[in-house]
């Protein structure tokens, strides 16, 4: 009872100090409120603004080539569709004029037309380019066989995707060519004496069963756990950063510190005070979009409408409630390691990025809450939220999708309280110390811009240099170049001891039995689990082909591809991530969180996402031998023989993801024995807590 009395008034107190701070209340709390009306308003003005010009724009384009009468004919054949009703959504006719041009492609380079058409014959083209390509003629049209094709002349539409105005007006112009060639092509057959009106044949017709608040409720069920999402974080952000980083930096925070009150209620306070920001946040989107949307208080664009009830207001409600105590848990988690406000910038920003990608899930239309989505927190909800204002309803699955991220938001809750109730976070004096000794002291809050820098430098090489496309230049850039070069940099810019730093240890002769037999029956376990995952999350085979290309190429020698895609990686990349990274996070993370987050980030580093779920799994394998037997060797070789037992199996062509049942079972079955093994050999990772004593 005393507690729940101290958790309420120093929860009180931080409601009262937000009050009272006009900036954070203005950007936590106003901002958001405006927003959503702003928007909408400037949609709208926007939209009609751009109708009106449409409108009054005469869009130009020219017709060049042999069938330039087919085109005008086409055109002119053009008959208007009549609206269907009062959802029709068609936008005025836009005014097309033909003008003349010489050089249509300069023409529209310089934008004095905003697009030409191409008429021609694709046989006398294609004769005309092996005439000049000095191949053999083709045969004419008149003499080819009946089952050859006899191309059709061609109408090829030639505009620039990245000019407004020209891809509008050739859209426009391939739907009048459509249009226009359908009535040539009845006009054809009725003079040709076909028996019966053409329209008799087969009528096709539309017949959309979704109503217009059902499409309309798909186009806002798309983005609004987004723009949800984005003003929690936005408006939490401020809170956040003010409540413990700004306190630090301000060194006010050791005035709540000498109370009674116990740090676990003082970090509670402050997380509750973050989850209610987060709450009024939601409810503040929830009602804008019931007032100016459901209501109509704001006029929107024709043939959009959603059928928003207070009970559907309610139910959102109740499922983006896991969503702000999850973020809230998270932002608080960022500013308690963060010193000052400009930390906390630093780390918000991968943070954000992080919080904000599941909730694409809900953009991408295959994806049904009905599949393996429902056990993803956030991307669950925001598949929820759409499938609300969609309909209909699935109570089962949006109940196991809230109890998910319930779940999850809770465990975050839980590892904040956690985290921040140690004074080494909650107070500077840590912080501080490091700062003034420098150093090795300091690298643990470095780590983690270092290993970004190095990511975003993979990524943007990887994905912009041609070179990098292939084996052995992107091996020697990101083993050699990133990993080894960059973790010895660390090491000498921090000076670093190299030993500690590289778990450089011996260990017992029974644990390098355990890896020549743990290695090969993990891969075996591991290609059996991304087996299964498959099924769940399925991966096209072309980019399993081009994969396995890629890491066996041809023109390459055995012994350089083992070379390669063994040894250097089970060098490099576990004196990258099994050394400096797991050094530098060992004091902020208990064992199984530090083999997760470990694991996490190596897979992360391998950006395919094919790659994702195994590398990831074999970086947690690999954090987790380290630290059982204290030393960075034994994850080397099994590294190696890792990649080496993937080398040779594709190399003899034994498909491992095709095995007997029972043999997966004896691999998983050794890989238990191995893991029992290494456990009894157990041997402390240096500067570890929680990590259970060696036996005598």
């Amino acid at each position: 009872m005393a507690g729940g009395s101290v958790l309420g008034t120093l929860f009180r107190c931080e409601l009262k100090m937000l009050l009272r701070d006009r900036r954070t209340l203005m950007v936590s709390v106003v901002f958001p409120i405006l927003v959503m009306p702003l928007l909408l308003f400037s949609t709208q003005i926007t939209e009609r603004s751009r109708q009106e010009r449409q409108e009054a724009k005469v869009f130009r384009y020219a017709v060049v080539g042999d069938e330039t009468e087919l085109a005008r004919q086409a055109i002119a054949a053009y008959q208007p569709a009549e609206p269907e009703g009062d959802d029709d959504e068609r936008g005025p006719a836009l005014q097309l004029e033909e003008t003349v041009s010489s050089d249509p492609a300069a023409a529209l380079e310089v934008q004095e037309l905003h697009f030409y058409i191409e008429a021609f014959q694709p046989g006398v083209w294609l004769a005309e380019q092996a005439e000049e390509a000095r191949d053999e003629e083709p045969k004419p049209i008149t003499e080819r066989s009946e089952e050859e094709d006899i191309p059709l002349p061609l109408l090829r539409l030639v505009y620039r995707a990245n000019w407004d105005d020209s891809e509008t007006a050739s859209s426009e112009m391939a739907s009048r060519l459509r249009s226009g060639r359908a009535e040539i092509r009845k006009t054809a057959l009725a003079e040709r004496g076909f028996p019966v009106p053409v329209e008799a044949v087969a009528e096709v017709e539309d017949n959309d069963l979704a109503t217009a608040s059902q499409r309309s409720g798909a186009t806002i069920g798309r983005l609004a756990t987004l723009f949800v999402l984005l003003f929690l974080l936005t408006g939490g952000s401020i809170v956040a950063a003010d409540t413990l980083a700004g306190e630090k930096e301000r060194g006010t925070l050791e005035t709540v510190l000498t109370t009674a009150a116990s740090r676990r209620d003082i970090v509670a306070a402050k997380l509750l005070l973050i989850i209610a920001v987060g709450i009024g946040i939601t409810v503040i989107q929830l009602l804008n979009l019931l007032l100016y949307i459901g209501l109509d208080l704001i006029p929107v664009s024709e043939g959009f409408s959603v059928d928003l009830s207070a009970s559907t207001i309610v139910l959102l409600l109740l499922l983006l409630l896991p969503l702000t105590a999850l973020a809230g848990g998270v932002l608080l988690l960022v500013s308690g390691y963060a010193k000052t406000y400009k930390e906390f910038q630093l780390y918000f920003f991968p943070v954000f990025l992080l919080l904000l990608a599941p909730t694409v899930a809900s953009m991408l239309p295959a994806v049904e809450l009905r599949s393996a989505i429902v056990l993803v927190p956030i991307a669950n909800l925001s598949v929820a939220v759409r499938s609300v204002l969609v309909g209909p309803i699935d109570l089962l699955f949006l109940a196991i999708a809230w109890l998910i991220s319930t779940a999850a938001a809770m465990a975050v809750g839980r590892a904040t309280l956690q985290a921040l109730s140690t004074e080494r976070l909650v107070t500077a004096s840590e912080l501080d110390r490091a700062d003034l000794e420098g150093g090795a002291a300091l690298f643990p809050r470095h780590a983690w811009r270092w290993f970004l820098g190095m990511w975003v430098t993979m990524l943007l090489v990887s994905t912009n240099i041609e070179a990098m496309q292939s084996l052995r230049p992107q091996i020697f850039f990101n083993l050699i170049g990133l990993f080894l070069c960059g973790s010895l940099f660390l090491i000498c810019r921090y000076r670093l001891p190299v030993r500690e730093t590289l778990a450089l240890r011996p260990v017992k002769p029974v644990v390098w039995l355990a890896v020549v037999l743990g290695a090969p029956t993990f891969h075996v376990a591991l290609i059996n689990l991304v087996h299964l995952s498959t099924t769940l999350f399925p991966i096209p085979e072309r980019l399993l082909e081009g994969f396995s290309n890629f890491l066996m190429p041809d023109e390459l020698p055995l012994w350089e591809v083992f070379f390669l895609v063994a040894i250097l990686p089970g060098i490099c990349e576990e004196i990258a991530f099994r050394g400096v990274l797991l050094h530098a996070l060992r004091r902020y993370f208990r064992p199984v969180a530090l083999c997760l987050v470990t694991g996490i980030v190596f897979g992360l580093f391998h950006i395919e996402l094919i790659r994702l779920i195994p590398t990831a799994t074999l970086g947690v394998a690999m954090a987790a031998l380290t630290l059982v037997t204290g030393s960075i060797f034994p994850a080397m070789l099994w590294h190696a023989l890792n990649n080496a037992c993937a080398i040779a199996s594709g190399y003899i062509g034994l498909p491992l993801n095709e095995l007997e049942p029972w043999v997966y079972a004896a691999a998983w079955l050794i890989f238990g024995l191995v893991c029992a093994l290494l456990w009894r050999n157990r041997s402390v990772y240096p500067g570890l807590l929680g990590m259970p004593k060696a036996k005598a």
